[in-house]
């Protein structure tokens, strides 16, 4: 096919021959962001180099068209020659005068992956791309998400664990955190509520994407704060027409004295593949050490943290010395086989296995109280392994585009625990001991998109399916009891087990007119089962009566054998329109979300985390499930050539407002059955359903720049307000008095007489009064205060044809520091999240199309700091000014 000088490869035998008509809406506009625009218009993937194309410029293309008829009369008359590949795969070549393609630079591969569609997307999603990722090489997982607005993580330096928060929502799966669509739903009980954690490996991610708030498409079963997908590298982003093999292999490494902890970080991907398959394999190895903080504005941290005005000179030491025991390794493995079906469909096999090691250090004074020192409480090993086989159908049939997954997924944390401080001969002497915390997660998923045009301007999309998976753990202790311990698990040597099954099924329908009016509406059912065994140590009065006012108390087990059904229905509503404009959209939307406990928060039963302290952990099988509603007011523009010819400009914000009921959390001083005083039990802990609303509101701003030859990008987060959480003091009841009922009269001897004597009788009988008692701000956890703002502003340039690309980045929060200078010890919590600026800067440098030399400075001013958010209970400053170097070779 050809129009003009465009030359058309002729396609192979199993091409892919579509031939249903595409609305096509691309203004006139440069070549090469023409071609991106008909790339997700189009739903294929387009493979080219950006360079090669510089210079051209397309006229548009609009009204109905086949994606073949399409893509020649957008190219029109350029010197482009296209060929249409398997799997939906388009590659573009330019030609020189003599007709002959010009060498393609394989490095420089652009297709639909690019972020700006969310500028255009009537909802609150975020998109964090390879590029973006690449500008500030992570060390933790954590910092692939800093730079996006309205997510927070919950970081602890030494644990390579990530949890997402978004928009102060997270863990237990109020966050729907997922590996290509693979739930990681392993918990267990840590600091700062980090309860809900995944590894990931940032080397094999090719994107992240947010969505946020209440969903009712696939993924958002159990779903309050939104959906953290974490897409990883596919063998298409490698291969390509006429190109069978790939790859990229990177290794980096700190540079100098300012390497600072960071050590070899490298990974290597291979692809290979044709028209009938493909076929992935990767590794990655990291390796971490001792570093320093920042030292810079240290009055930033205020008086109280690490005892700063108590011991001032170890203070200055802790700051000013390294970060021990900080060392850790990950290594990951990447296995995936795709097979090209006939008739549209496709299989897929994917593996993905994370393994870290990490330690847990606490710091100490010297006797001297000059100096602190860093002294092993645990070490842990983080294991994840995923594995599901996909399966798509895409004929060229509107009313047909299928997608289901099975997967499962196994993590598990060894910990060994260091052994008591106490001396031996004490009583509350305890060894060393090993826990094991697995979870174990099965999932099926089916959904089908149905599309109907009706007449020229009105365009209907169904989504429907289903999703299916079990949650089971299986904790593990080998820990023996200090001889003085009265509060134990129910058994000891072991914690119980259970599992939770979610089924749901979902349907959402949007309804577009033209291009200025979409409406959207979603209904989903959800379904859960939580079944397990636990209990109590209690020590408890006897049944009946007694002589006389006081008694010995006996310990008692309470056991919990516990099957739990419920559902629930949830509705989302959307609707957005473009008032005259095609650059502005207004959006709003509105949802219900509703999330069931975990297995974790019922049936848990003993000590939360490695080191000496006595904190026991209670199960609470009353506990309620979580309903949500959630609203949102927001707009988008969109502009290319706004400034100057072929730039792009978007902009992003949205107010959003979330309140929960029942809201579930860790109870730090809660009374057990049997006890006659309240208030009596800190360190004794349940998970608790709040009795106010808990609500998390606030403003999120992007904005996104791209003239070519230089950009810019600002991500902000403004919270607003706060939230109380109270709770029932006796949170399973049971609070008892002891009660005078009468007398008995016994004969006693006196001397060498007997006498008759009156003896009280007393029972120990309900208080209802004190078994209702509530109180607040008993609460371990990272909702105790809002979340922190957070910001970011990256400013960059690019030079030699775009090969070299230079900039500098600022991260500012302003803090949430109530406790910075004087202290409040309420609770065990404390809002010690100092405000910062940080400064980086990074530069890119494709020496060859297939070569890359990159560069990080991290935190150029040496500022001393905490991650906003951040665990603050660990003491971990973040790093200090760090250089690190990165080579890449792609072919």
């Amino acid at each position: 096919m050809g129009i003009g000088a465009v030359q058309a490869a002729e396609p192979g035998p199993d091409a892919s021959q579509r031939s249903a008509l595409i609305r096509f809406d691309i203004p006139a506009q440069p070549l090469d962001s023409a071609v991106l625009a008909f790339a997700e218009q189009a739903k294929v993937q387009v493979f080219f180099d950006s360079r090669k194309l510089a210079g051209l410029r397309s006229e548009g293309l609009h009204g109905e068209h086949t994606s073949r008829e399409g893509l020649a009369l957008l190219l029109g008359a350029n010197p482009v020659r296209y060929r249409f590949g398997g799997n939906d795969q388009v590659g573009l070549e330019r030609l020189s005068d003599d007709g002959k393609a010009l060498e393609l630079g394989a490095t420089r591969i652009r297709s639909v992956s690019d972020g700006d569609w969310v500028y255009t997307a009537p909802r609150s999603v975020a998109v964090i791309t390879r590029e973006q990722i690449d500008k500030r090489p992570p060390r933790h997982a954590a910092d692939m998400l800093e730079e996006t607005a309205g997510v927070y993580t919950a970081v602890n330096q030494r644990d390579p664990g990530l949890s997402v928060n978004i928009r102060g929502v997270q863990d237990y799966g109020r966050v729907n955190m997922n590996i290509d669509g693979m739930r990681q739903n392993f918990n267990v009980n840590g600091h700062q509520q980090r309860n809900g954690i995944m590894v990931v490996d940032p080397e094999f991610i090719s994107s992240v994407e947010i969505e946020k708030g209440s969903q009712s498409g696939m993924g958002g079963a159990g779903v309050l704060g939104g959906i953290a997908s974490f897409n990883t590298v596919q063998a298409s982003e490698f291969l390509g027409p006429d190109k069978e093999y790939g790859g990229r292999i990177r290794a980096g490494h700190g540079i100098g004295e300012l390497g600072n902890g960071t050590y070899f970080n490298g990974s290597a991907l291979f692809a290979f593949g044709n028209e009938a398959g493909d076929l992935l394999l990767g590794v990655s190895e990291r390796h971490f050490g001792d570093y320093r903080a920042g030292t810079n504005d240290k009055d930033n941290l205020g008086t109280q943290i690490r005892a700063r005005e108590v011991w001032p000179q170890a203070w200055e030491n802790w700051l000013e010395s390294e970060v021990g025991d900080m060392g850790s390794v990950t290594r990951s493995r990447l296995f995936k086989l795709g097979v090209n079906l006939p008739q549209d469909q496709r299989l897929q096999f994917n593996y993905i296995e994370t393994d870290t090691d990490s330690k847990d250090a606490w710091t100490w004074p010297t006797d001297d109280l000059s100096a602190f020192y860093y002294q092993r409480s645990g070490a842990t090993d983080l294991n994840a392994k995923n594995a599901s086989i996909d399966y798509s159908f895409t004929p060229d049939n509107d009313l047909i585009d299928v997608q289901a997954k099975v997967y499962f997924v196994r993590t598990r944390m060894d910990r060994w625990n260091a052994a008591s401080t106490a001396s031996p001969g004490s009583g509350n002497w305890f060894g060393a001991y090993n826990d094991r915390f697995q979870t174990d997660t099965w999932g099926l998923q089916l959904q089908n998109t149905s599309r109907f045009y009706i007449g020229a301007a009105d365009k209907l999309t169904i989504n429907y399916g289903t999703e299916l998976f079990e949650d089971r753990f299986k904790p593990a202790t080998d820990r023996v009891a200090a001889t003085n311990e009265q509060a134990l698990p129910y058994v000891e040597g072991a914690t119980p087990e259970g599992k939770k099954l979610t089924a749901s099924l979902f349907a959402n329908a949007q309804y577009e007119h033209g291009d200025w009016l979409t409406l959207d509406a979603g209904l989903r059912y959800d379904l859960y089962r939580l079944s397990g065994a636990s209990g109590m140590t209690l020590w408890m009065y006897p049944e009946g009566t007694w002589e006389g006012a006081a008694s010995t108390k006996t310990r008692q087990t309470l056991l919990f054998d516990d099957t739990t059904e419920q559902g629930h229905f949830s509705p989302t509503f959307g609707i957005a329109v473009k008032p005259g404009v095609d650059w502005l959209q207004l959006y709003t939307r509105w949802g219900r979300g509703w999330r069931s406990p975990a297995v974790t928060e019922v049936f848990m039963t003993g000590r939360p985390h490695a080191g000496n302290a006595s904190e026991m952990v209670y199960p609470n099988p009353y506990l309620k499930p979580e309903t949500s509603h959630d609203w949102e007011l927001g707009f988008n523009i969109f502009r290319e050539s706004l400034l100057r010819d072929g730039d792009r400009f978007g902009l992003k914000v949205a107010y959003f407002d979330t309140r929960i009921d029942n809201f579930s959390f860790l109870d730090v001083n809660v009374n057990l059955p049997d006890e006659t005083s309240s208030g009596t039990g800190l360190g004794r802990m349940a998970y608790q359903n709040n009795e106010e609303t808990t609500r998390f509101r606030g403003v999120e701003y992007s904005l996104d720049y791209d003239a070519g030859a230089w950009y810019g990008r600002l991500a902000y987060t403004h919270m607003i307000g706060s939230n109380d959480f109270c709770s029932r003091q006796f949170y399973m009841g049971g609070a008892k008095q002891v009660v005078r009922v009468g007398t008995v009269t016994r004969p006693v001897q006196v001397g060498n007489r007997i006498v008759m004597r009156q003896f009280p009788v007393s029972e120990a009988q309900a208080n209802d009064a004190m078994s209702n008692q509530i109180t607040c701000g008993n609460i371990m956890g990272n909702a105790t205060y809002m979340p922190a703002d957070r910001g970011s502003l990256t400013l960059g340039m690019r030079f030699f044809d775009n090969t070299l690309d230079v900039g500098g980045r600022l991260r500012y929060s302003k803090g949430n520091g109530a406790n910075l200078d004087t202290p409040g010890y309420a609770t065990l919590d404390q809002a010690l999240w100092p405000k910062y600026k940080v400064y980086d800067l990074f530069a890119s440098y494709w020496m060859t199309p297939q070569v890359n030399l990159s560069l990080a400075l991290e935190n150029a001013t040496d500022q001393a700091y905490f991650v906003a958010m951040g665990d603050v209970n660990n003491l971990s400053l973040a790093r200090g000014r760090t250089l690190t170097g990165m080579l890449e070779y792609r072919f």
